[in-house]
């Protein structure tokens, strides 16, 4: 009896330069299943391993779609940060233009109240010490 490999090759580019995935059992009839990302192709060459007993991915494989996935993803890292760098950018053009600083009128601060001093705890009376010396004498 033959080992069962699960395999997953390209199967198309888009015009995006985005890969499509065939994922599948070497050696099978079943048709192969297409997936829109790597990640997605890994996820189910592990499924497929789990519903079919037997069958291992090939090593191969799962090199080729790691190195994919990482490289996705430091893509999309790129592209993020770049868009969160061109929002900034804008707001301060917008912030800090000629027209904004001279339409802003000089801020007028409120008059401020002078501060009360806080209310302290009345000191307590001393009870007379002479008293209770002569007391204690008698």
């Amino acid at each position: 009896m033959e080992a069962k490999v699960i395999i997953a090759t390209v199967a198309k580019t888009t015009r995006e330069n985005k890969k499509i995935w065939s994922v599948g059992i070497e050696g099978e009839e079943q048709p192969a299943a297409f997936c829109k990302s790597a990640y997605k192709a890994m996820r189910f060459c592990f499924l497929l391993k789990k519903h079919t007993e037997g069958a291992r991915i090939s090593q191969d494989c799962l090199v080729v779609l790691s190195a994919e996935i990482k490289e996705e993803k430091a893509a999309l890292a790129n592209a993020e940060g770049q868009e969160k760098l061109n929002e900034v950018r804008q707001e301060f053009i917008e912030e800090h233009s000629v027209d904004a600083v001279l339409a802003q009128q000089p801020e007028q601060e409120p008059m401020a109240e002078p501060e009360k001093p806080k209310k302290q705890r009345k000191p307590r009376a001393k009870k007379n010490e002479q008293a209770a010396d002569v007391i204690a004498f008698q």
